[in-house]
């Protein structure tokens, strides 16, 4: 290859160049075969679904925590929503679970709770295009029920994402006061872990 300088190409150095090998070329390789990590007898063909997405026989369902944190679940087909339920309790290590459920958006719009006793597939049009939240989905009448930190934890973290989301509405002094009682309670956290 031969290059030449000119008026257009400014910056470029005139000179003679040559293409640089690949590994798969330096190794005898009549064309670039480039890096697999396919095991023996693999293709792409039977690795990879219709349009290059990853082919799996289960739903990956993404759920968003209490802490804006994301993560995934691999699921059968024909699982329930107390599948998705308990490896998300399990995966927190969530003991007081009766308070907590998880919501999605319809194609109305609106959120709705996850049904435990119906299977994924029949509640969610694409679950695997889902976002699923932790929520709390009631709350006790007396917080001193509450039995691990952790609730505790999890309830202020429901408080602050409605006040942001504007569900719950409170004067600044409030704001300000529940401001400091989670600084509180985080630092509990953070000691206990």
């Amino acid at each position: 290859m031969h290059l030449q300088k000119s008026d257009a190409a400014m910056g470029e150095i005139e000179g003679t160049y040559s293409a640089l090998q690949t590994p798969g070329t330096r190794l005898g390789a009549h064309f670039n075969t480039g890096i697999s990590t396919l095991e023996p007898g693999q293709s792409l063909k039977t690795t990879m679904g219709a349009g290059g997405k990853s082919h799996t026989k289960g739903l990956q369902i993404r759920v968003q925590g209490l802490d804006d944190a994301q993560e995934f679940f691999e699921l059968e087909l024909k699982a329930d929503g107390q599948t998705l339920l308990s490896e998300m309790f399990r995966r927190i290590n969530l003991i007081e679970s009766d308070y907590f459920g998880l919501e999605f958006q319809n194609l109305q719009m609106n959120r709705v709770w996850l049904d435990p006793t119906k299977l994924m597939v029949k509640q969610v049009r694409r679950p695997m295009n889902s976002l699923f939240r932790l929520s709390v989905k009631f709350f006790p009448p007396d917080p001193g029920q509450l039995q691990e930190e952790f609730t505790r934890y999890l309830f202020s973290l429901q408080i602050k994402r409605d006040l942001t989301d504007g569900r719950l509405n409170c004067t600044e002094n409030t704001a300000a006061l529940l401001d400091r009682v989670q600084e509180k309670i985080m630092e509990l956290h953070r000691r206990n872990m």
